[in-house]
């Protein structure tokens, strides 16, 4: 039989696929970077040893591994399916003929769709990661602790606006800058096809890193304080359009500015670096290559 053209829906299990590898391999390091970033100040050593003593190396399996890798296998998926569809869309064309700006441009677009899937998960990832006194028994327990104390909207989607932002600079940033990083490397002589996709992912995700590593802290501080507020008796629940302002955020940002200088702004950003440049890797390397694998394999063009 002949190959059959590929549509949209064709590529979302090789992206599936590669999104969920890419989120098992690289979760110990975002647990550290979880807590460098809500804790502006703690090293990666502290945060580490902190985290192994209460909770052992069985941690990293029970403290929101679950929500961790369905968390970022969605956002990962979700990002690099719209991506292409977003850039059709909105410039005409598709994205193997499009400019760093425009494929930039369609990775933040497609992070909108990606921000409200992900935030119930980074909400319930979170508390989990940050439950030092192990009050909750699982997911669903932190879930049902959330929406009881503030509601469905105000508890599954705690700093959304945070969220949209760094969502929005990371992936802009990743695909805006990931063709620049692998021209660079053949021109500078790299012929290796892997070693240009693994450095180029490399340098693609510390650049999204270096753009939006102040809007991760910013909205784990907001995050943090917002869960741990949901423990006390006597707190007012605030208005569900709470996730949706910007002035908290953006408050928040020029108090660890103050408090802490720019470089408060960027606690946590070599496990981020790590965390994000080691994904902006794998996903250059897995994802074209599953991609080719799964269309070989079924026949498609």
């Amino acid at each position: 039989a002949g190959k059959r053209k590929s549509t949209a829906v064709d590529t979302l299990p090789p992206i599936a696929g590669g999104a969920m590898v890419v989120s098992v391999i690289m979760y110990p390091a975002d647990v550290v970077r979880a807590l460098c970033m809500s804790n502006p100040g703690t090293g990666a050593g502290a945060a580490l040893k902190g985290f192994l003593e209460v909770h052992g190396v069985m941690g990293f399996v029970k403290q929101g591994l679950v929500a961790e890798v369905c968390r970022a296998s969605t956002s990962r998926a979700i990002k690099f399916f719209f991506q292409p569809i977003c850039h059709q869309n909105f410039f005409g064309k598709p994205e193997s003929k499009g400019s760093p700006v425009t494929k930039g441009l369609a990775g933040a677009l497609a992070t909108f769709p990606e921000v409200l899937a992900i935030s119930p998960l980074e909400n319930i990832k979170l508390a989990a990661q940050l439950d030092k006194d192990k009050r909750f028994n699982g997911n669903a327990d932190i879930a049902k602790h959330l929406v009881r104390s503030r509601g469905i909207f105000g508890g599954l989607f705690i700093g959304y606006f945070g969220m949209q932002c760094r969502q929005c600079l990371w992936t802009g940033g990743f695909f805006l800058s990931l063709d620049a990083f692998k021209d660079g490397l053949k021109s500078a002589g790299v012929s290796n096809n892997l070693a240009v996709d693994v450095i180029g992912g490399f340098g693609a995700g510390a650049f999204g890193t270096a753009v939006n590593c102040w809007t991760d802290v910013c909205r784990s501080v907001i995050q943090k304080q917002a869960v741990a507020d949901t423990f006390k008796p006597d707190s007012i629940p605030p208005s569900f359009l709470e996730p949706l302002k910007p002035g908290p955020f953006f408050g928040q940002a020029m108090e660890i500015m103050s408090t802490k200088g720019f470089t408060g702004l960027y606690a946590g950003v070599g496990p981020k670096m790590v965390h994000l440049g080691g994904s902006g890797a794998l996903l250059a390397v897995l994802m074209p290559r599953f991609k080719t694998m799964w269309f070989d394999m079924n026949g498609l063009y």
